[in-house]
């Protein structure tokens, strides 16, 4: 059940930073920007307030392996490229017709009804190829 959320400057503060940022941000670098606006906001403050966010399907964690909690507001569904040189994250766009056979291919081995997936693809983003 999707409750309304009463309104909170904090909580529209720190919507509108992870939406104007389209680098999937930590909790940390997302602080940093939000007390540019609210000098007096706790880094708890934004941790509730990033993950009832998420509760609420307004925004996506993601969890690449480097040990913090990334966040995106483009939710809008599309699947993430991490550089495993620099650690750039990409949002990717697949069409669908790649990704249906697959999610009922997955969906058919593990007798299991799916209703979304998340991909996240590992390798050396354009910048770093470029660099060697």
């Amino acid at each position: 059940m999707d409750k309304k959320l009463r309104y909170s400057r904090q909580r529209e503060t720190i919507y509108e930073i992870l939406k104007n940022d389209c680098t999937h941000p930590n909790v940390d670098d997302i602080y940093m920007q939000v007390k540019k606006v609210i000098p007096d906001i706790s880094l708890g403050t934004v941790y509730r307030n990033l993950n009832l966010l998420a509760s609420q399907n307004k925004i996506l964690k993601l969890d690449i392996g480097d040990g913090a909690i990334h966040f995106d507001a483009r939710i809008t569904p599309h699947y993430h490229l991490v550089c495993d040189k620099c650690g750039v994250i990409e949002d990717i766009f697949l069409n669908e017709e790649i990704i249906a056979p697959l999610i009922t291919q997955v969906q058919d081995n593990c007798d299991m009804l799916i209703d979304s997936a998340e991909i996240l693809f590992h390798g050396e983003c354009h910048n770093c190829l470029k660099k060697n």
